[in-house]
């Protein structure tokens, strides 16, 4: 009897292992989907770039600095182009002077830099001016206003489409 019983109490406690098992793996799965956003960018021949909104509520493209691919987040709250201080350390950015930011999470301190090169699309821009900050998170460059303001910027329910401006 006791064989018995104690066969019929390892069965359903490998159920619960299984089912916990699983739970586990689709929890995982879903945090990581929402730590790395989708991106879904289009561009057209114009040199229009049309980015849909990641479930986060962010807008991702990639793009280029000094011939190295990077990941940018739009930032209309950002006066420049803003990258954290590793990435820059890998593409051998240029240290300048100290600058202090103003941010949604406080005041932080870095350093003003400058990219040779930044393409996005079919958008070269040349010698942009950036910061670096030491502890931003994240492997993201913030694309500021000094490049969103050489664009035309048009919001059209849950894309942003980016078109370049005519030169005058």
């Amino acid at each position: 009897m006791r064989r018995a019983m104690r066969g019929s109490s390892i069965g359903p406690l490998l159920v619960w292992l299984v089912v916990f098992g699983g739970v586990f793996l689709v929890m995982k799965v879903f945090i990581e989907a929402r730590q790395t956003p989708a991106m879904t960018v289009q561009t057209q021949g114009n040199g229009e770039i049309a980015i849909t909104r990641a479930q986060d509520g962010h807008y991702r493209l990639r793009g280029e600095i000094n011939g190295e691919p990077v990941t940018f987040m739009i930032d209309t709250g950002a006066t420049a182009i803003t990258l954290p201080q590793p990435l820059a350390q890998r593409l051998g950015l240029p240290r300048g002077q100290t600058i202090v930011s103003h941010t949604a999470n406080g005041t932080v301190e870095g350093y003003a830099t400058q990219l040779d090169s930044l393409r996005i699309g079919n958008m070269l821009l040349r010698q942009v001016r950036a910061g670096v900050v030491p502890n931003m998170p994240g492997g993201e460059v913030l694309l500021g206003m000094n490049v969103l303001g050489r664009m035309e910027v048009v919001m059209r329910g849950e894309r942003m489409i980016l078109r370049p401006i005519a030169s005058e």
